[in-house]
């Protein structure tokens, strides 16, 4: 019996992004195209509740508009608050789901040892998809030139459609 055998001649490359200065990270990988849609989703997802906020703290102080007495305004602080909360809780799921479980905490990690039940605010979320956005595009960027490249060599008018013996006979 004969056999062949086939090697991949490129492994999937893996990124590593450290994350702190105690050198905790995560690894993403260009050769994983769900990593991307997930990218993108999530952004768009965050920036669409970030949109969103202005507005639902708008409504919030006009439904306080003129009640100065200690209950309101306990009560609108406390409203703001849960907004903000809301947020930040929901971006940290998102990024997890992202990068993986604990980026976030390991992003933050001088802060959590500090304060373990820190929840890092918009801002601080914002600066995150700030400075991780540019390695994603530009990890996937390379991998599309790659590609290109690649698939360059694989241009259709170098290539003749296959034909079966049945077609060949038909035409004689």
């Amino acid at each position: 019996m004969n056999s062949e055998k086939i090697k991949k001649e490129e492994s999937v490359k893996l990124l590593k992004v450290e994350l702190n200065e105690t050198g905790d990270y995560i690894v993403i990988s260009a050769d994983d195209p769900k990593l991307f849609d997930r990218f993108v989703a999530g952004f768009n997802q965050i920036m669409n509740m970030a949109e969103e906020m202005p507005k639902k703290l708008n409504k919030i102080e006009k439904q306080y508009d003129g009640k100065d007495d200690f209950k309101s305004v306990l009560e609108k602080t406390s409203a703001m608050s849960k907004v903000n909360v809301e947020f930040s809780e929901e971006a940290v799921v998102i990024i997890d789901g992202i990068f993986g479980e604990g980026t976030i905490k390991k992003y933050f990690d001088e802060v959590y040892k500090e304060i373990p039940d820190f929840l890092p605010d918009s801002d601080c979320i914002i600066d995150f998809i700030e400075k991780i956005t540019p390695i994603v595009e530009k990890t996937f960027d390379r991998k599309l030139q790659s590609r290109k490249t690649r698939m360059a060599k694989y241009q259709p008018q170098d290539h003749k459609k296959p034909t079966s013996r049945a077609t060949k006979a038909n035409k004689k």
